[in-house]
């Protein structure tokens, strides 16, 4: 079979896999009304309680900061630390922060305006997905360390599995590979008679202008990733419903969507040790919304989704092994 033949092939395998899922959702939907809703539901109060209020204004400034070229004094602070730790320039520097503080989607949608804009290579934006674009510190802290797993004490070990499973899954996966980008270097801005600057990638708006274009482009972000959150929460409450061991069920879920999935592997009945494990597994990864809602804000840019997912999904594999590693030393 030649490889034409092939790429064919495989198509249509996608889309019949895609019929499947779509028809079966549909059947399920007016089968179990009720689940779907409650599972639509859950996901809606997620994503208006928690994320709409957060987000949403860290995408507008962030947008305004990245369209007015004003990241730099997040590359002159970060720049002599993070370009001594990290294969990457400073022109980095500010997405990986965003990514490291913030999380997903944001540190994704951050890279890739950077991307197209021409201030990162294409290896540096694979590099910062696969390493930055994590549950955000706050959610790990708070969320998986002090209220599922109720340790405190495991925020350190949590924020340890985690970044190192992203840079164990970058360095092996991401850094050898070849990529089609050229390094694209940092040009300086130069003076017009307008009053304007112009730099490599074209000229700075003004204030109100890129203000202007920010917003209702974070409008559409927040809105994409609400509705990924709302499906797959109700395709989550599906899971929940499905005749299958309780430990089975719960990792479908964190692998469906890590929120709710981290609650009912904190809730089944498995040993501490493969709860945590479990736990930091499915975080790593991101769950299958999480991917999502990374291809939907990188849409467009060339940056390949199927890739980054191999990655995380590795990091989840490597999240997995190392807290297990770690807890049976301790």
């Amino acid at each position: 079979m030649d490889q034409h033949a092939k790429k064919t092939l495989s198509r249509r395998l996608r889309r019949y896999f895609l019929y499947l899922v779509l028809f079966l959702t549909l059947f399920l939907m007016l089968l179990f009304p009720k689940t779907a809703a409650l599972g639509a539901l859950e996901g809606l109060l997620l994503w208006s309680k928690t994320l709409l209020p957060i987000l949403l204004p860290f995408l507008i400034l962030s947008g305004l900061l990245i369209t007015l070229h004003m990241t730099k004094p997040f590359e002159l602070l970060l720049g002599p630390i993070f370009t001594r730790i990290f294969p990457v320039r400073e022109s980095a520097c500010y997405p990986l922060f965003v990514g490291l503080l913030c999380g997903m989607p944001l540190g994704a949608k951050t890279t890739a305006s950077l991307y197209e804009s021409g201030r990162l290579s294409e290896r540096e934006a694979m590099f910062l997905l696969g390493f930055s674009n994590q549950a955000s510190m706050m959610f790990l802290i708070s969320y998986v360390a002090t209220q599922e797993q109720n340790t405190p004490h495991y925020a350190l070990l949590v924020l340890l599995v985690l970044y190192s499973s992203a840079l164990l899954s970058t360095t092996i996966f991401i850094l050898p590979k070849k990529y089609r980008g050229q390094e694209k270097k940092n040009l300086p801005p130069h003076s017009r008679s307008d009053g304007t600057r112009k730099t490599a990638q074209g000229s700075i708006p003004a204030f109100f202008t890129a203000l202007d274009s920010c917003i209702p482009e974070s409008f559409a972000t927040i809105t994409k990733v609400g509705g990924y959150i709302i499906l797959f929460s109700m395709l989550s409450a599906f899971v929940r419903e499905l005749p299958l061991p309780e430990p089975l069920r719960a990792l479908f879920c964190g692998m469906l969507e890590i929120t709710s999935g981290i609650q009912k592997i904190s809730s089944c009945a498995l040993p501490a040790a493969q709860k945590t494990a479990l736990t930091l597994g499915v975080t790593a990864f991101g769950g299958f919304c999480g991917l999502m809602q990374t291809k939907s804000v990188t849409s467009g840019t060339g940056l390949s989704i199927n890739y980054y997912a191999f990655v995380k999904l590795m990091q989840g594999l490597f999240a997995y092994l190392l807290t297990m590693l770690i807890l049976t030393l301790i």
